[in-house]
């Protein structure tokens, strides 16, 4: 009667413990995000596309939130990469400075930041400025870690062109 009552306990205490890390590894996470871009020095961001003569700086403000199934907060990296540019200046709206990695190789800076995620999350936001190297594409991009889904990654892509001042779409 003993032997079955251990084996009833172990068998308990083993089921709750795989219930328990099941629970703990299910969290799911969402992100929503924007690229935005000013035409007046930022004074005022909008989402249209932009075209930038090479030279002129460039205001772009990003803006990402992530979200999750848990009360509890945890943190998602975020990396934003900007391919051909020389960096000028990245700030969160608070007025931090946010330091860049330039990889000098492939010619990409990158910024890396922490979201917390939780059911309640806030949205975070930066302003980068940047001047175009030369004409051409470039395509921004906004990669979540691992937790999150690929489908929210993001990117926008500017024109860069020759000249003295670019078109805007208003």
């Amino acid at each position: 009667m003993n032997t079955i009552k251990r084996t009833l306990a172990s068998l308990l205490i083993i089921m709750l413990a795989i219930t328990t890390l099941t629970a703990c590894s299910n969290v799911t996470y969402t992100a929503a995000s924007g690229f935005y871009y000013s035409s007046d020095k930022g004074h005022t961001y909008g989402d249209g596309t932009k075209e930038y003569a090479v030279g002129e700086t460039v205001y772009m403000k990003v803006k990402f939130k992530v979200t999750s199934n848990k009360k509890k907060t945890s943190q998602v990296k975020v990396v934003l990469s900007i391919p051909n540019v020389q960096n000028v200046d990245a700030k969160y709206m608070d007025g931090q400075v946010i330091t860049p990695n330039f990889d000098a190789v492939n010619n990409v800076t990158t910024y890396e930041f922490t979201a917390n995620a939780a059911k309640e999350a806030n949205e975070s936001e930066c302003v980068i400025q940047f001047v175009p190297n030369a004409p051409g594409s470039v395509t921004m991009k906004l990669i979540y870690d691992d937790n999150v889904d690929p489908s929210y990654d993001i990117q926008s892509t500017l024109e860069f062109v020759e000249g003295e001042q670019g078109s805007t779409e208003e």
